[in-house]
Order: C-alpha cells, then structure tokens, then sequence
C-alpha cells in the first residue's frame, strides 16, 4: 500500500502481517494529543480503510501512558468552538470499518479514554488507568461517551466517570466491560498484536460486517438487527470466504 507522508514524527506506522501498528510517539508529553497528531491519525485511518493489504488496526502509545489526551495548548489556541482536528480524528475512528485492537497503559484521560469506545478490542495492562475530567475542565463528555458510557457501564458508574471525574482502574475497567482484558505489562505489547494477527487471519468480509452489526445495532431495535443478521448470514456463507474455511475444515477433518 502507498503510506500517506505524515507531518511529524509524533505517530509512528509499521504494516506487518496485514496489522497497520499507528504508535503515539510523543512520550514526553505523555501522548498528548496535537492539532497535527489528529491529521495524521485520520490520513493513516483513510489510507488502512482502502488498502486491501490491511485488516486490522492497532493503537498504542510509546512511553508510561497511553495519552494525556487533548494537547491543552492546542485548544487554548483555537478559536471558539473551534476543534476541527480533534472532531475529524473521532468521526474517522467512529467510522472506520475495520477491527480497530488497542494497547493502554497508564493514563488514559479524556479522549485517551474515549476514543476506545470507537475501537473494538482494548487490551490494558494493570497500571492503567482511564480518567475522563471534563466536568473538571469546564467541558462536557466528547465523542458519544455521554451515550456509550452510561450504557455500557450503567449510569451510577458512568457519573463517577463524567461527573465526579473519578479514576476507573483497570480491574474495575474489566469488570464493568470498558476493557477486554487486562495484562502484566511486560504482557500488553504482545498480547494486543497477537489479538491483531489473530483477527487478520479471518475471512475480512465477515469481520467487518460483524463489526458493522455490532456497532449499528446500538442505535436500531433488536427486530430490525436480527432481520438483518439473518439476511447477511446467509449471503455470506454463499460467499467465496465461508466456502473456503468450510472446504478447509471439512478437508482437515477427512485427514
């Protein structure tokens, strides 16, 4: 695939195994999140979205935390209102239609936190943390996390989150299904690679519309999504994908 020129060092790409590794590289700040780190997330993400040579996308970030969230200076720069960079970041992400892993350690504040709402397998080692001070900053909850995170963690856990601004640790991130896993951190790297190898390897047709039945059926009534699932069921295993992995079993299965 042709990699898009990216306008600093401050994100790092690798393509291997049908992975496309985006790594946030500005550990001194802690990953904080720059007007020209969110281009060059939503060039990367529109370049993964039409190369056939990528399936998967896997989010990290270089240093001891995973993102310190939104650079502060950047929005003290902006103009009123004005968060064009940030909000085109979260619409690419929110849109994407590919498997999306990521690896957090550490800090995970603000859209360090709710940009893994976006992505479908999160993976964090036992020192994360996922913090989300809006209401501290003057500010309201961004990127949907007013809706997602009352519904998947409960409202009474969701206004520790968004109104009291209180850290939720890892465990307590596992347990209320804000994570898949949590690791050692010696453990995150691999862990969260071998999920995106792993996911790589399945049929791409299959997985992203299990993606794409997922994430809609947050918004349609269960009718209309099983409907539709069992529509989409059947034309896929008509399709050349699942005849394929079927051929394979039933051939291992002979031998």
């Amino acid at each position: 695939m042709t990699m898009p020129t990216l306008e600093s060092d401050l994100i790092l790409v690798k393509n291997t195994e049908s992975v496309m590794e985006i790594t946030l590289n500005r550990p001194d700040k802690l990953n904080a999140l720059s007007s020209v780190m969110y281009w060059d997330l939503v060039k990367l993400l529109k370049a993964a979205e039409e190369s056939d040579d990528i399936r998967v996308v896997l989010f990290s970030g270089e240093g001891k935390s995973f993102s310190a969230g939104n650079d502060l200076v950047d929005f003290l720069n902006a103009a009123p209102g004005e968060a064009p960079a940030a909000a085109a970041f979260i619409e690419a992400i929110h849109d994407f239609p590919k498997v999306v892993v990521a690896a957090v350690q550490g800090n995970a504040v603000g859209v360090g936190t709710t940009m893994l709402l976006h992505m479908d397998l999160v993976v964090a080692s036992e020192d994360a943390k996922f913090i989300t001070p809006f209401a501290d900053l003057g500010a309201v909850p961004e990127a949907g996390s007013a809706k997602l995170i009352p519904a998947w963690l409960g409202y009474q856990r969701a206004a520790r989150l968004l109104l009291l601004c209180e850290p939720m640790l890892a465990q307590e991130a596992y347990e209320t299904g804000l994570v898949a896993k949590v690791v050692k951190r010696e453990e995150l790297e691999a862990t969260a690679r071998n999920w995106a190898v792993a996911l790589a390897k399945k049929p791409p047709r299959a997985l992203r519309e299990s993606k794409r039945l997922m994430r809609e059926s947050i918004n349609k009534p269960l009718y209309e999504v099983v409907k539709e699932d069992l529509a989409l069921f059947g034309d896929l295993l008509q399709g050349d994908e699942a005849k394929a992995v079927i051929a394979a079993m039933l051939s291992k299965s002979k031998g």
